[in-house]
């Protein structure tokens, strides 16, 4: 699924858009991708510690907003992880912990909330006060705004409130910001065909179902693991078996990913395959990370 095309000049519903980056033939040797774009494109390499620096910031923004306001806010502080991308694509610790997460979507096991301490300050709060709060935060009802994206999906957000004065503080604007956020992501998701039907991919995966039949398990992919799980959960609901289960399939799913590298094979992929994207589209992507940089800097 990738983003509409951006009208320059909109109101109400945004479609996303390069504006002012109409790709000729002589623009395709300048929307050759770096490696940091490629970073944002696939979420790798330098992503993960920018997008905590840069939402660490924004949560910082948002506190002295609402403080202003004379609300309290607690500000997060996220770590950025030391691991490489393909031990946080497989998360192993996760994987021993909880399984793929299925028996808390389908049991009574609740996730914990990384704003448990903002949700409980406005729990205190008075029902006109806790109203007051939300459109501190987030503006009113008449403040939202929705950018469109191809195959009918959108993406809501409010144009006022400390989040978007923070977003706009950190990236000039809201558009901006909701492209960032969403277009590499579903760029990246259009090679994922290429991807599965590369040799190196199949290989990775002949490897990844031989190492599984090693441990006793015959899925053809991770994400038939993965459905299977999930269908015997709607079927039967959860058990102590089936989320043992989940997480002994979950925990060898990873073990065997590590033993081929199927995620390191991907991103290889992913990164390589990127450069035949269509040349509008990776200008608007070398657009978006030079705004991506710039706010990062703008931080340190």
């Amino acid at each position: 699924m990738r983003l509409a095309p951006l009208a320059c000049a909109v109101a109400g519903v945004l479609t996303l858009s390069a504006c002012g980056t109409s790709a000729t033939d002589g623009d395709v040797t300048s929307a050759e991708l770096t490696s940091l774009e490629l970073d944002l494109l696939t979420r790798s390499g330098t992503f993960t510690r920018t997008n905590v620096d840069l939402a660490n910031a924004e949560s910082e923004l948002i506190s002295a907003c609402m403080t202003a306001k004379g609300f309290r806010y607690r500000a997060e502080a996220s770590a950025p992880t030391a691991e490489s991308d393909e031990e946080r694509s497989l998360n192993m610790k996760e994987r021993h912990e909880r399984g793929y997460g299925l028996a808390s979507q389908y049991g009574d096991e609740k996730e914990a909330a990384g704003t448990a301490t903002n949700d409980a300050y406005v729990a205190g709060l008075s029902k006109k006060n806790a109203d007051a709060y939300t459109e501190a935060l987030r503006g009113n009802a008449t403040d939202f705004r929705e950018m469109s994206f191809d195959g009918g999906r959108n993406i809501t957000f409010s144009a006022r409130g400390c989040e978007a004065r923070s977003r706009t503080s950190l990236y000039g604007n809201l558009d901006d910001w909701v492209a960032i956020a969403y277009f590499p992501q579903n760029l990246n998701s259009e090679l994922t065909p290429r991807v599965e039907k590369s040799p190196k991919y199949r290989d990775a995966m002949n490897g990844w179902r031989t190492c599984m039949r090693g441990e006793g398990y015959a899925y053809a992919s991770p994400d038939a693991a993965y459905d299977q799980l999930k269908a015997a959960y709607r079927a039967q609901g959860v058990t102590t078996a089936l989320r043992e289960r989940e997480i002994a399939v979950a925990v060898a799913d990873g073990g065997c990913g590590a033993e081929v590298h199927v995620p390191s094979t991907v991103l290889a992929l992913r990164r390589a395959y990127a450069q035949s994207l269509p040349t509008a589209d990776k200008l608007q992507l070398k657009r978006l990370t030079a705004i991506w940089r710039t706010a990062a800097e703008g931080i340190r």
